[in-house]
């Protein structure tokens, strides 16, 4: 069984993690540009995990 592997959106994923950890700590977890730094990890995660759930096997139980 071959499974898929997409290097390049879980780095942009890390990117943006590390990028609202940054402002998290410069402006505090709820300052504006923190939301929006966290609403779109949450958008890059949201479609990372959608990536992986095409590119996974099924488990076929009888």
């Amino acid at each position: 069984m071959t499974y898929v592997t997409r290097k390049e959106p879980w780095e942009e994923t890390e990117r943006l993690r590390d990028e609202f950890h940054n402002i998290a700590i410069r402006k505090g977890i709820s300052s504006p540009d923190a939301i929006r730094a966290s609403q779109l990890l949450d958008i890059k995660l949201n479609e990372y995990y959608c990536s992986q759930r095409q590119v996974t096997p099924l488990s076929n139980k009888a």
